[in-house]
């Protein structure tokens, strides 16, 4: 096969893969603020390549990247670990603070389940044993939608259908700080998109990347914790190439071992 994307081929060599391996990948996510050194296309981008990397090694094609997401808005108990003094009657949505100078797309979340529901269908009617949802995006909003798509139409159709998000712990190690545009993901866009990423975009080291300035957060401060100077903790401009590769690797292989897990029970 020329390519695993299938787009780009012919019927005919879709028709065979699916006989050889009846496995589609469907990678997901929003265009979506990441930080002034980071691709807008960030979490799509990471689930589009971890798809199409892991499709080569077990088999099957990839669909089209779904540029296409969902948020909700956050919560006081988050605004107020991010340092905002007015958190009780602000209104922010997802990583959308005051200072960032380009909003999120953010669909609502019924009419990206649409988007999604859509999509399964003709997966499906295509024939597919095993559909993989590559979700690059770990809003509630998103993944709950996801989780329920994937009940559904694994009970009410003949295929199989699961949604992951490419984990790049390895286990046995020390806890990521994965965090949102912090060191773990830059590194990951380090590797992925080198060109399209610019750790120079930053200011320079010596100033502190405040949570309300940047868009940017640890993960520590989603469950309401804050830290010493409402500051960014585990800082993008730490991140490496040679990170970036070691943690993408390690969630190839996260994504190649449950799917051929999960298709192993559909033999």
């Amino acid at each position: 096969m020329r390519t695993v994307q299938m787009e780009f081929l012919r019927p005919d060599e879709i028709v065979a893969e699916r006989e050889r391996k009846s496995i589609v990948y469907f990678p997901v996510g929003p265009l979506e603020w990441h930080g002034p050194a980071m691709p807008f296309g960030t979490d799509p981008l990471m689930a589009q390549e971890v798809a199409r990397a892991a499709a080569l090694r077990t088999g099957g094609v990839v669909m089209p990247t779904m540029f296409f997401g969902t948020e909700c808005d956050r919560p006081a108990y988050i605004l107020e670990a991010k340092g905002f003094k007015d958190a009780e009657s602000m209104y922010v949505k997802g990583m959308d603070v005051p200072n960032t100078n380009l909003k999120s797309f953010y669909a609502r979340e019924e009419i990206f389940a649409l988007m999604v529901r859509e999509n399964l269908r003709m997966l499906v009617e295509t024939g597919y044993k095993l559909i993989v949802i590559v979700n690059g995006h770990g809003a509630w909003g998103q993944t709950g939608s996801l989780r329920r798509l994937c009940v559904e139409f694994s009970n009410e159709t003949k295929s199989r259908v699961i949604t992951m998000m490419p984990d790049p712990q390895k286990e046995g190690e020390p806890e990521l700080d994965f965090g949102h545009g912090t060191r773990v993901e830059t590194s990951f866009m380090c590797y992925l998109r080198p060109d399209d990423t610019d750790l120079n975009a930053l200011p320079p080291r010596e100033v502190p990347l405040k949570y309300t300035d940047y868009g940017i957060a640890d993960d520590f401060v989603f469950e309401g914790k804050r830290s010493e100077n409402d500051a960014v903790v585990y800082d993008p401009r730490d991140a490496s190439y040679e990170l970036g590769e070691k943690l993408v690797k390690t969630a190839i292989d996260h994504v190649v071992e449950t799917v051929e897990a999960e298709y192993a029970k559909l033999q």
